[in-house]
């Protein structure tokens, strides 16, 4: 049995199938792991959704800020995209957004000593800590509140303090999960820079070369990640 982890997916199923066909993967002995973003702007996102959820067991998949805006989008909070567009008018599309609801923010193996997340944990969370405040909001969205957890996400915090409470509170979970990327030398998050490292504002930094971070095993795609790629645990 081997145990595989592979980027952002982008919705783009056929470079998933390439990746899992070069590594001759094997749903009944592998494990694949998924850093999220089933959903993307390419309308193989139905297609994508539903290969993975067929896995079953074989397949763990983080969710990923993409994930989140196609929730959003099919609960009417968010305007439609194109690349979602066949999942809101798919027959299965109920079934297939509520197990996309049921994935989580981090997914933790103690026997590889290996965690998973889309985009990242911030400095300030012990590793316990973040696997606590993670449940958190898997445990609004896999539930009857997700509605109104959609309906109030936002990006409108940026530092994490004990005190956050709210929506506030799980926003910058969901945030730090989905969306890090770029932070200050005090930690501060700015979600609203892009691209590639090293092209980035100066005064800005990945959040994992912050000083001082906990450095557990990971895998994240960072948000750098523009197609699937993969490592691999034997």
């Amino acid at each position: 049995m081997a145990d595989y982890a592979i980027g952002s997916i982008g919705g783009n199923l056929q470079a998933l199938r390439t990746l899992l066909d070069q590594i001759g993967f094997d749903p009944a002995s592998d494990r694949v792991w998924l850093a999220g973003n089933l959903a993307g702007d390419s309308e193989q996102t139905l297609e994508v959704l539903r290969f993975v959820k067929s896995l079953g067991k074989s397949a763990v998949s983080v969710l990923g800020d993409r994930d989140l805006q196609l929730l959003s989008v099919a609960a009417g909070f968010c305007e439609p995209i194109a690349g979602f567009e066949p999942v809101l008018a798919a027959p299965d599309r109920d079934e297939l957004l509520k197990w996309l609801r049921q994935r989580g923010l981090i997914h933790h193996d103690a026997k590889l000593n290996y965690t998973l997340v889309h985009a990242g944990i911030p400095a300030e969370w012990s590793f316990s800590q973040a696997i606590t405040f993670a449940y958190e909001v898997e445990s609004v969205l896999s539930q009857s509140q997700y509605r109104a957890f959609l309906e109030n996400h936002r990006q409108d915090q940026s530092r994490w303090h004990a005190k956050l409470r709210g929506w506030k509170r799980l926003n910058f979970i969901a945030n730090a999960c989905t969306r890090m990327k770029y932070c200050n030398a005090a930690g501060k998050l700015d979600f609203s820079a892009s691209g590639p490292v090293a092209e980035q504002n100066p005064e800005l930094m990945p959040w994992y070369r912050l000083a001082g971070r906990l450095r557990p095993n990971r895998g994240s795609s960072g948000g750098s990640i523009s197609k699937p790629t993969i490592a691999r645990s034997a």
